[in-house]
């Protein structure tokens, strides 16, 4: 279930551990903030954009989405989206 469009330059670190059905664009880097360090954890469902950077023990939450050139260095709930460098978390628009 993992989907890898434009493939290149993607780097996964060996203990990264990713759920079911998630997608990486290009450039995408899933990795350690420092030797040693813990590795990041992705839900299913979750989506990153082209040359997104996940770095640490990060959390990305089911059907989270992280924008193109993000650089996340915290949790993000399930859900909801995260931009910028360093990566801000949007919530989801309310339900009606």
């Amino acid at each position: 279930g993992l989907r890898i469009w434009h493939f290149g330059n993607i780097f996964v670190h060996p203990q990264t551990v990713i759920g079911a059905n998630c997608t990486l664009r290009h450039g995408v880097t899933l990795g350690v903030r420092h030797h040693g360090g813990p590795c990041p954890v992705l839900e299913d469902d979750v989506e990153l954009g082209a040359y997104a950077q996940v770095l640490g023990g990060v959390r990305l939450g089911k059907g989270s989405r992280i924008g193109a050139m993000a650089v996340v260095l915290c949790d993000v709930p399930p859900g909801c989206s995260a931009v910028g460098n360093p990566a801000r978390v949007l919530q989801p628009p309310l339900a009606d």
